[in-house]
């Protein structure tokens, strides 16, 4: 059986029943720092990536747009990144931001926590490299429930998370969702700071319509509205630390609601 989900196909035919499957995991930097996609750039960070031994990457170019105001134009941009020989990690660093993402497959037995400390090795070997300094961090997670029968709503799962308007009452759901957002103290480098814990919870069937699944989709980013380019390698860490721990509590209690949707 095959999910669609964000723009990838997830084929969990043969999964194992487990606590709750891990489709991919993204930590990301924004920054204003252009790594050029040149032959120099490109044989040197890879080589710096290969030396990590966490996986092996072979060079990729990803397109971007800008758009010139002035000239009244749209002109498209290469730019650098990085995919690994299996097609399972990707790296793409942008102008404005760097994403380091794993994805998971159905043979896959994700360590969560060993997965994100290699993401963290990533991105540290290009800020460290490129001497980059962040005004920004975000890890993102994609999870899935096991299959459940029936309505959402008359589920044990359903019953402790939906709330809907009486309209709805008895009424087959073709889409459903929820989003909450929390602001959440961080000290990153001895400074405070504030995060976003954004958690969302939505409906997704397999591509038959036959099996249904909740997608949990956890964003935790350090909140735009502190917008100083102050977090260098050694603020990396930090976040690390917290959001992982942040993302590991929100994992358990996703998990412990969704091992009851029958």
């Amino acid at each position: 059986m095959q999910y669609y989900i964000k723009g990838k196909y997830y084929s969990l035919d043969r999964r194992e029943k487990s606590m709750g499957i891990i489709l991919n995991i993204q930590l990301s930097a924004f920054i204003n720092h252009r790594i050029e996609p040149n032959a120099n750039n490109i044989s040197n960070l890879m080589n710096e990536l290969n030396l990590l031994k966490l996986k092996e990457f072979l060079p990729n170019i990803t397109t971007g747009q800008t758009i010139d105001l002035v000239k009244g134009r749209i002109d498209t941009i290469s730019n650098l990144a990085f995919v690994t020989a299996d097609t399972s990690g990707q790296i793409i660093c942008q102008d404005e931001r760097i994403d380091c993402i794993f994805n998971f497959n159905q043979d896959d037995k994700c360590d969560f926590e060993n997965e994100l400390q290699k993401l963290e090795k990533i991105l540290l070997l290009i800020m460290s490299e490129y001497k980059i300094v962040s005004n920004r961090f975000a890890l993102n997670i994609n999870l899935l429930s096991e299959p459940y029968l029936g309505e959402l709503q008359n589920t044990i799962f359903g019953k402790s998370v939906v709330s809907s308007l009486k309209f709805y009452d008895n009424r087959e759901f073709k889409e459903w969702s929820m989003r909450e957002n929390s602001w959440y103290p961080i000290t990153i480098s001895n400074e405070e700071d504030m995060l976003n814990v954004i958690t969302e919870l939505s409906m997704v069937t397999n591509d038959q319509q036959n099996e249904k699944r909740i997608l949990c989709h956890m964003d935790i980013n350090t909140i735009p509205e502190n917008s100083g380019y102050r977090f260098n390698t050694d603020s990396l860490n930090d976040f690390v630390i917290e959001t992982g721990a942040i993302a590991k509590e929100i994992k358990a209690n996703f998990e412990e609601l969704s091992n009851n949707v029958e």
